[in-house]
């Protein structure tokens, strides 16, 4: 916790801090001096991408483009594709699809605590051209 505070605090600094996943560290002050941002959390984006919701995601790849978050704080991406036999599959494919491959195409991971799974991720310095992969 006193590592991802201090990564907080210096990144709030020089943009908003999002918090995909882990929520539960602003609502219970374990985080804070950031506040929640309700429309890019993870059950909001999972609705979403279930739905195939293209124009709300128009706006989240706009942000994710003009790196406005300094810092994301969600649980580990990852973009393998599943198949049907695989529990969930549906799921993780709308998830990899419209979350994980354009956040990972913007920005680039600086921690993971694999026990407690949590994955810190700050802009690329550099953004790939990110246009093949959105949606």
């Amino acid at each position: 916790l006193e590592e991802i505070q201090a990564e907080v605090d210096y990144a709030k600094e020089f943009g908003d801090v999002l918090f995909i996943d882990q929520r539960q560290l602003l609502t219970f002050n374990y985080i804070q001096g950031v506040t929640l941002i309700p429309e890019y959390e993870k059950k909001m984006l999972m609705n979403e991408a279930l739905s195939g919701h293209a124009d709300y995601f128009a706006g989240f790849y706009q942000n994710l483009a003009s790196q406005r978050f300094s810092l994301i704080i969600t649980e580990p991406l990852r973009t393998p594709v599943k198949d049907s036999t695989y529990e969930f599959g549906e799921e993780n494919n709308a998830w990899v699809k419209w979350v994980s491959i354009p956040v990972l195409c913007y920005y680039q991971e600086i921690q993971t605590y694999k026990e407690v799974n949590v994955m810190l991720l700050v802009p690329k310095p550099v953004p790939d051209d990110c246009s093949q992969y959105m949606p």
